[in-house]
This record gives C-alpha cells, sequence and structure tokens, in this order.
C-alpha cells in the first residue's frame, strides 16, 4: 500500500486497543514491546497487567509505561489469574467506545504492518456487514524458535489449521484463531464479555461468539513471529506425519488418557457455558450440538465413543489422531 493509500484509509483512524497480560516474560517482552512500538499504525493504547510474575515484567512494563504514553498498567489483581481469566480481566477494563481490540501475547514479535493489515481486513468486513454483526479478523503467523530463526513460514500449515473452518459446531471443537494474531470489533466484545471461568481460552470463547453470530475473517498473510520456547502456554504443535515425525505423531496420538480427557472435558464445560449464556439467540441445531457436545464426559463408556465420533472428529483428523481420540476419551 502506497502512502497516499494509507492516509487514505487511515485519515478517519480510531484507538486500536490492545491487551497483554504479562507472566515471567523478562526474556521476551522488550522484543514484543519493541515491535508494537514500531508499528506502522501509531494510533493504539497498549493495556498491559502483570499476572504476579516472579522476575522483572512488572518493573518491565512501569518503565515502558513511563516511557510512552500508549501503555497503560492495569494495577494486579488480588492472586495470579492465569491467561483465560487474566486476559479476560483485561477486555472488561478496555474503554466501552473502543471500536476494536487485539491480543498480544509476552513472547512474539509483531509484523511492522500488524495492525495495519488487520485493520484494513477488520473495515473490508464490516463494510460488508450491518454495523452491528460481531466480527473476528485473524491472521497466519510464522512459526520461529528462541532465537527467531524460522521454523515454518505458516503457522496454519504447519498446524494443520483450517482457516475455513469457522462453524460454530467445528469451533467448538478446535479454534481457528490464535489470540496474538486476532482483532475483534466493538459488537463481538460486548457480545462475548465477560469471558467465563469455563471458557478454555479467552481468544477460543470470542471465536464461538463470532461463529455462532458473526464472521470469522482470515487473512492469509503472516503477521506476527511466533516464538516457540518451550514454556508457551499453547503453542504450535506440527500436524504433517514424515517418517522422521511418525514416532512423535504416534505418541501423541496415543498420549494418557488423563491429557485427551482433560481436553474433551475442557471444551465440553466451555460448551455448557457457551449454551447457558446465548442458548435464547441459538439454532435448534445448535443448542442440540452444544447441549450432547457439552454431555460427553458424563456419558457411559460406548454412548461416550459414539459421541466422540459423532461429534469430535474433524475432516482435517488423520487416522492417528482419530484413534487415539476414540481409545482415550
Amino acid at each position: 500500500m502506497d502512502d497516499a493509500s494509507k492516509a487514505g484509509l487511515f485519515a478517519n483512524e480510531m484507538t486500536v486497543d490492545i491487551v497483554c497480560s504479562v507472566y515471567n516474560g523478562e526474556r521476551f517482552l522488550p522484543e514484543l514491546l519493541a515491535s508494537i512500538g514500531g508499528q506502522t499504525v501509531s494510533d493504539w493504547t497498549l493495556w498491559v497487567c502483570d499476572d504476579h510474575s516472579t522476575d522483572t515484567s512488572a518493573t518491565l512494563l512501569r518503565q515502558a509505561a513511563a516511557a510512552d504514553h500508549r501503555v497503560r498498567v492495569l494495577e494486579s489483581a488480588s492472586a495470579n489469574l492465569g491467561a483465560t481469566a487474566s486476559f479476560g480481566r483485561l477486555l472488561s477494563n478496555v474503554p466501552a467506545n473502543s471500536p476494536y481490540v487485539m491480543f498480544a501475547d509476552q513472547d512474539d514479535v509483531w509484523q511492522p504492518n500488524k495492525i495495519e493489515r488487520t485493520l484494513a481486513a477488520m473495515r473490508t468486513a464490516e463494510s460488508r456487514e450491518s454495523e452491528e454483526t460481531p466480527v473476528l479478523v485473524h491472521t497466519d503467523l510464522t512459526v520461529v524458535d528462541e532465537q527467531l530463526r524460522m521454523i515454518h513460514p505458516s503457522f496454519w500449515e504447519f498446524a494443520g489449521i483450517d482457516r475455513d473452518g469457522t462453524t460454530l459446531r467445528r469451533i467448538i471443537v478446535r479454534n481457528v484463531a490464535t489470540g496474538a494474531a486476532t482483532m475483534i470489533n466493538r459488537p463481538l466484545r460486548e457480545l462475548a464479555d465477560p469471558i467465563p471461568p469455563d471458557a478454555v481460552l479467552h481468544d477460543w470463547w470470542c471465536a464461538c461468539v463470532a461463529a455462532a453470530f458473526g464472521r470469522i475473517v482470515s487473512v492469509r498473510e503472516p503477521t506476527i513471529s511466533y516464538r516457540q520456547h518451550g514454556g508457551n502456554v499453547v503453542g504450535a504443535r506440527e500436524w504433517g506425519i514424515s517418517m522422521r515425525s511418525l514416532p512423535r505423531a504416534m505418541f501423541r496420538a496415543l498420549e494418557n488418557t488423563s491429557t485427551v480427557r482433560r481436553g474433551i472435558e475442557r471444551t465440553a464445560a466451555q460448551a455448557r457455558a457457551f449454551l447457558a449464556r446465548y442458548e435464547h439467540r441459538l439454532s435448534d441445531e445448535d443448542r442440540r450440538f452444544l447441549s450432547d457436545y457439552g454431555a460427553i464426559p458424563e456419558r457411559g463408556f460406548w454412548r461416550r465413543k459414539r459421541d466422540l465420533l459423532r461429534l469430535r472428529m474433524l475432516p482435517e483428523y488423520g487416522m492417528l489422531r482419530r484413534l487415539g481420540i476414540l481409545l482415550r476419551g
């Protein structure tokens, strides 16, 4: 985009609010803050909160706020909240009139045009919808190691993400929108807030709301370096299988029962929470799906296996993945 076009697009630009919960992020936090500071769109406000770190993260945030008036530090909660609740708290504290909110993770690096590119896609999507339509825009990510050396140019390809799989039924099972690559508009924020305790992750909850009541828009261009360092809350897991990775893939597919069932229980709890909040807005088909999916952990052995086959298997799941879910779920 040339300078003249950019000036026209953002002539009436409104502040983009960014929320970032930090926990023991001193190693990588300065690079994130620098990359946000270097954005081609400068009209942003970064809301940060330290979730009771034991390192120097809180000091780094205070220093950043002192150096840049666009950085606002929210007072920490009385105890460590964890990522989902901490991001939810930040989201609830964003000014009510904020038109757009983005999520940031402490260990990533933003490409200079991340806000510009995402905002352009958001405004294009909004121009095609009513002003009350909830919209979520997410982009691809470049997977990198601790030193920002490339592992894979596309997180979607690396992790087997079907960016077009955006029905509520599919999003309940597997989120396609990575929080650090996501922007939501005000109608979506108002409908999704507050993030409930049973949400698996803040971004996953927002994606469910957008899938049910609005639009999810994907941008193929990576706008972020998604750093993998062994301490990621979620992280990138390679989806494809080669002869080299086959033993690891088999182990993941057949990993211990408690790990698999915990994943099923968390997504089932999120489905129940979603149904409880939005039941009156949902179609009969979606209500039945959420009710059935939310009940999977309580089913008897054979009914649980049948419902796993019926409700949890996605087209992109390979044989090993399906087998792991069926045997361990």
